[in-house]
């Protein structure tokens, strides 16, 4: 990921650079906010909730104690002793006497308080008294499924269908009532060994759940009213299923006098706040999820995210402007960087500014002068001695063998032999006028073949050896062009270390020389001269040809031309050997088929 940004030009590195510091401070401030805010709405809310559950509690303890205190009248006032009397003691045949004086003290009872929608004086055979219903034992047992003689104290059952008056819901609070005639008195527990009895106040569902929507606000969950348990009273699960949750219920039962928690769910978490009521170990439990608080903090994300946006267009086109005043005298500099490469860079360009890339400008122009005033100096000195050690190269011509050849000459003359003498004066003039020609490095492949046979058929007029020569030239490389005097020394190699030194009637018969050219693929051409003399020693020439200064003068001609081919050609250029004594040594030389 550097190396792909290090790669970048610079104009994208500064946008990229600006955006990511742009977005990441927004980020930043955006995150500090909505932390904040959610914060601060968090405590607000608990803090509000605490209000609810506080007021809820005091209101319902109120109540609810105030409730409790009426009841005990109503069950104190005749004729309910006698009639909780007679189901403990099994005498109760009937309600029917007790009826219009029971309906005439619960009648304004149930007038006195709202939360009451009915009450029932019941035993455990069936034994039912209700003022509102005189059917209400065709329901009991749908109406009170669980078993209502095993509490042992005042206790609130959730809430459930009326089936009274099949409508609305209810909350029992059963009573268990024993009444002694002889003392007077009544108590909230079973006697031993007498029938039992229970009053149940029938607390309407709707006017509890309609107190707490009133006290609740928009982040509530619920609000709802739950038993020393934890259980909900005044809710059902199909409605909020979260509050009969076992972690909610434990909190809600434990003994802490912290009033407010949280509950961690699989994707959510629930805030807690309760409130004791002081009534049967009852509390007010008001539950919010935190993913509620986020619809007041989604403005904020929701204004966050456009001033984000807004910023980064700001930035990228900021940036983007800046990168291009920036990059302006760079991409200059690059241009110009470009035409010295190209050799284009002709028209200097002139830099008016005096910042630091306009003088860096200045200083390449100035860099640029100075190098090419060095290279035109190094590259004359260069083509001068490079044309000075080729002609010298090339005009390292064998003495003694023009010696010979004028000897030879003036042998003939003396014989009388003036057509083959000035045959040999025209062959030696044609042959001088290539070797000693001033100024050219290169000539045509059909030129520097003659040369080599103008050699050749000089070298066999004044001696004996009788020699035979064979060139081979493609035709598509006659015209091609190859440095001058190449062939020649080459030709004059194999008949000094080919031909010379044999043992009379030993040489080989007939002694051959053969050049062949060929192209060699990839605009390069093979330039093969061999012979069938006695070989070539290849490691002690290979030595000798590259040494800087032969210690031998065997194999000076080979040096001469692996220097006048480096010079030329440079390392486009190879000279390799192959050696058959008797058959075929060859000097082989691969060379571009134009010059460099």
């Amino acid at each position: 990921m550097i190396k792909r940004f290090a790669n970048l030009k610079v104009r994208y590195q500064l946008l990229m650079v600006m955006l990511l510091i742009t977005s990441a401070a927004l980020f930043l401030i955006g995150q500090l906010s909505y932390s904040y805010f959610y914060r601060r709405n968090t405590n607000e809310l608990m803090q509000k909730a605490e209000s609810s559950v506080h007021m809820a509690g005091a209101s319902l303890s109120s109540q609810l104690t105030s409730l409790s205190t009426a009841t005990n009248h109503l069950l104190v006032s005749p004729p309910f002793p006698r009639m909780i009397w007679d189901i403990n003691n099994r005498n109760f045949t009937g309600y029917a006497k007790y009826f219009s004086g029971a309906v005439a003290l619960t009648e304004p009872f149930l007038q006195n308080h709202d939360l009451i929608s009915n009450v029932i004086i019941c035993g455990e055979d069936n034994i039912v008294f209700s003022p509102s219903s005189l059917g209400i034992a065709d329901s009991f047992s749908r109406l009170f499924p669980e078993d209502i003689w095993a509490s042992k104290k005042i206790t609130v059952l959730p809430t459930r269908q009326n089936f009274t008056f099949r409508q609305g819901g209810i909350i029992p609070v059963c009573y268990p009532v024993s009444s002694n005639m002889n003392s007077n008195s009544l108590i909230y527990q079973d006697k031993p060994g007498n029938r039992k009895a229970r009053f149940i106040l029938m607390i309407d569902t709707a006017q509890i759940r309609s107190y707490f929507e009133r006290m609740s606000n928009r982040y509530t969950y619920c609000m709802y009213l739950a038993d020393e348990n934890g259980n909900p009273l005044d809710i059902r699960s199909s409605q909020f299923p979260d509050a009969f949750l076992p972690e909610v219920k434990d909190w809600v039962k434990a003994e802490t006098s912290a009033s407010n928690g949280s509950i961690g769910l699989s994707k959510d978490q629930l805030l807690i706040t309760k409130e004791a009521v002081s009534f049967c170990g009852l509390n007010v439990v008001h539950l919010t999820k935190k993913s509620s608080l986020v619809g007041d903090t989604r403005e904020l994300r929701s204004f966050f995210i456009l001033v984000w946006l807004a910023c980064f267009l700001a930035a990228a086109l900021l940036s983007f402007a800046l990168s291009n005043l920036l990059t302006r005298n760079i991409k200059v500099l690059g241009k110009i960087i470009s035409r010295i490469n190209d050799g284009t860079y002709h028209n200097k360009t002139e830099f008016t500014h005096t910042d630091e890339i306009s003088l860096l400008g200045v200083q390449l122009n100035k860099m640029y002068d100075t190098i090419q005033l060095q290279l035109g100096q190094i590259k004359e000195e260069e083509q001068k001695k490079a044309q000075a050690e080729i002609q010298m190269l090339s005009e390292q011509i064998n003495p003694h063998f023009l010696y010979n050849t004028l000897e030879c000459i003036h042998f003939q003359v003396l014989n009388g032999h003036q057509q083959t003498a000035g045959e040999m004066l025209e062959s030696l003039g044609r042959y001088l006028r290539t070797t000693l020609n001033v100024g050219k490095t290169f000539v045509t492949v059909e030129k520097e073949v003659e040369h080599v046979t103008l050699y050749m058929e000089i070298m066999n007029r004044h001696s004996s050896s009788g020699i035979q020569f064979h060139t081979e030239i493609h035709p598509s490389l006659k015209n091609g062009m190859i440095m001058k005097v190449l062939l020649q020394p080459l030709a004059e190699n194999c008949i000094k270390h080919g031909f010379e030194g044999f043992v009379r009637g030993l040489e080989p018969v007939p002694p051959q020389i053969t050049i062949t050219i060929t192209p060699a693929g990839d605009n390069r051409m093979r330039i093969e001269v061999s012979d069938n003399g006695k070989g070539i020693d290849i490691k002690r020439a290979s030595t000798l040809m590259r040494a800087e200064a032969p210690e031998s003068k065997d194999h000076f001609g080979l040096h001469n031309i692996y220097k006048r081919l480096h010079t030329c050609y440079g390392d486009d250029a190879v000279l390799s050997f192959t050696s058959i004594p008797y058959l075929k040594n060859s000097i082989i030389i691969e060379i571009p088929d134009h010059p460099v």
